[in-house]
């Protein structure tokens, strides 16, 4: 999913908030993961949740 989706399902239009707030941090904890890691300002850049977070909402689902 590109940040401009997640930004528009958040509802919050500031790309540079968003990435500030959000995937800044969801990256550094590990919980998403770029498509291209090596290239952070690819033009068709993406992001997706790594094996932990998807571990952490299978354990966590009500």
């Amino acid at each position: 999913m590109t940040m401009r989706n997640m930004a528009n399902v958040c509802d919050i239009k500031d790309l540079k908030y968003f990435r500030e707030r959000y995937i800044t941090p969801a990256l550094e904890e590990g919980l998403i993961e770029r498509l291209y890691p090596n290239q952070p300002k690819h033009p068709k850049q993406q992001y997706r949740l790594t094996e932990m977070a998807k571990e952490w909402l299978t354990s966590n689902a009500k």
